[in-house]
């Protein structure tokens, strides 16, 4: 595919730079045709350079002033300059070689701020051309603001001048303030046909511009007529080559060797090869259409920016080693392992540049990770972990009260429907921080309950019994025997207005949904058993201790 597109590319250049000679005689090549071409023209110019070279050394032969001698030598050794290009030119079209290209010198060194000249010469030259316009209107500009000057000193001379000159009687000074005169109304007039010119000139030109807008528009439409094909073509073959090959990398991914999660250093190797030459490639397909068009301006920006970024590239080297070691597999962070990013564990299906993380507790619960923020982060290994504390349907209770029902969980939002049909939404994040508490499983259900101290006798021994037998009874019929686990009732404190029992009931998660509901009915269910054993709730007094009066 990319031999084909560069096979392409050339021929487009080609057509773009050379336009198809007129059809050859058949039997004839179009080299030779080419060859005797060239050869007719330089024979004309051997014998048109032969008569100058004669007519000049014949003029020597005669006796010449010596700076009309000077002149026809360096004529002459200008012409034998020029016949020794042209016979060098012949030998090329003659052999097809440079015959200077192979015998370079030896001890030749490279001059490495000429070589940094011929770079940007063209570009130079390109900047100069673009930016002429608008250069001259300024060099106009200053030459009207100057003309204007001169022209206000000589009014301002003459009319000084003119007034002395009638003032004066020395015969002396007379005549010389005429000439004075004189000379300061011919500046004056020089001056005014000058300024006259270069305003013309002005005007002209930013009529020709049309303003601001206009000479952009030039420069616009000047650059695309002469680079734009070219920049063009360069960015259509790089993306045709880059998005080749990314689209051969997402079949190449589904090879079992690439899909299995221990690959081996060496294939990794070969993937991080692979990304690389896929963005080398399509930067060396951009520089390849600039020098097969022959667009040096274009080729010599492309390369000062690769340039540039080459060059700021090696304060980004300690990055850059972090995220290869990553790539590889060996840095911080490596593929089947677990990892906390955003405050959720994630498993970390690949690494590349962009790595994919997936939780398969949340919905859509894949995301891909820049290379770069997985530098940050830090995994370990992990087996049979809760990815999530609860799943879609689940029952769960916060720590601010909320009782509600799981119905979406993701990345960013975790959603529940409340009893009544309600529905909250929770960040993620933040429904973490609320330590939600599962009732799917199982869960239990803590009262308290207190009684009234003149049943202090009966406290450990009849109490608990009769509560425990009571709130038994009375919720097996409520949820079923099958959905009630245990039920305890126990003596916890000693309070100061009463005696506190703790009554703890587990249920099975098929009655989560009640979870509030039964909270109520255990002290419900407490209350009758006072109501029925005879036994009093207290309620908090305030007892008052009235002190002695002193006696007399």
């Amino acid at each position: 595919m990319i031999a084909i597109t560069l096979t392409a590319v050339d021929g487009l250049c080609q057509t773009a730079a050379n336009p198809p000679p007129p059809p050859s005689a058949p039997g004839v090549s179009d080299d030779h045709e080419r060859s005797q071409v060239a050869l007719t023209a330089l024979g004309e110019s051997f014998k048109q350079l032969d008569r100058d070279l004669k007519v000049e050394r014949e003029r020597l032969k005669n006796k010449l002033p010596p700076d009309e001698k000077e002149k026809a030598e360096a004529r002459v050794r200008e012409l034998g300059a020029k016949r020794e290009e042209l016979l060098k030119n012949l030998e090329f079209v003659v052999t097809g070689f440079d015959p200077l290209s192979g015998s370079p010198e030896i001890n030749e060194t490279m001059d490495l701020q000429a070589e940094t000249r011929d770079l940007l010469l063209p570009i130079i030259q390109e900047l100069k051309q673009m930016t002429a316009s608008p250069r001259e209107t300024e060099n106009l500009r200053r030459q009207v603001a100057a003309l204007q000057q001169r022209s206000a000193l000589a009014k301002v001379a003459t009319q000084r001048l003119g007034e002395q000159l009638k003032q004066e009687e020395d015969a002396t000074l007379k005549p010389l303030i005429q000439e004075l005169l004189a000379n300061w109304k011919k500046k004056q007039n020089d001056s005014d046909t000058e300024l006259a010119v270069a305003e013309f000139r002005l005007e002209e030109l930013e009529t020709k511009r049309g303003g601001v807008l206009g000479a952009l528009r030039d420069v616009t439409s000047g650059f695309f007529k002469q680079r734009g094909r070219n920049l063009l073509m360069a960015v259509c073959v790089s993306l045709l080559i880059f998005g080749g090959l990314r689209l051969l990398w997402r079949r190449l991914k589904m090879l079992p060797q690439l899909r299995r999660k221990n690959r081996s250093f060496g294939l990794r190797m070969v993937v991080v090869a692979y990304h690389v030459s896929s963005f080398l490639l399509a930067a060396f397909s951009a520089l390849l259409v600039f020098y097969l068009a022959g667009d040096w301006v274009l080729l010599g920006l492309a390369t000062l920016f690769l340039i540039g970024i080459a060059w700021t590239g090696k304060q980004t080297l300690p990055v850059v080693y972090e995220q290869l070691k990553i790539l590889l597999n060996l840095g911080s962070v490596r593929e089947g392992e677990r990892v906390i990013y955003n405050g959720l564990p994630w498993e970390v299906r690949t690494i590349g540049v962009f790595s994919e993380l997936h939780n398969p507790a949340l919905d859509s619960g894949q995301i891909r990770l820049p290379l770069r923020d997985l530098t940050a982060l830090i995994s370990r290994p992990s087996e049979d972990e809760l990815w999530f504390p609860c799943a879609v349907d689940d029952w769960v209770c916060l720590s601010d009260g909320t009782h509600g029902k799981v119905v979406a969980q993701s990345p960013e939002w975790v959603q529940l429907v409340l009893l009544g049909g309600s529905r909250r939404t929770y960040p993620t994040s933040a429904f973490l921080e609320l330590c939600p508490e599962n009732l799917t499983k199982n869960f239990r259900v803590r009262s308290i309950f207190g009684i009234d101290y003149r049943h202090q006798a009966l406290c450990t021994t009849e109490i608990p019994a009769k509560l425990k037998e009571h709130l038994e009874r009375e919720l097996r019929v409520i949820v079923g025997p099958e959905n009630l686990k245990n039920v305890s009732a126990e003596l916890s404190e000693a309070a100061s207005s009463s005696l506190n029992y703790t009554v703890l009931a587990d249920f099975s998660g098929e009655v989560a949904q009640r979870h509030s509901f039964l909270t109520r009915v255990i002290q419900r269910i407490c209350v009758d058993a006072c109501n029925e054993n005879g036994w009093n709730i207290p309620f908090t007094q305030i007892t008052v201790h009235q002190a002695g009066t002193a006696s007399a």
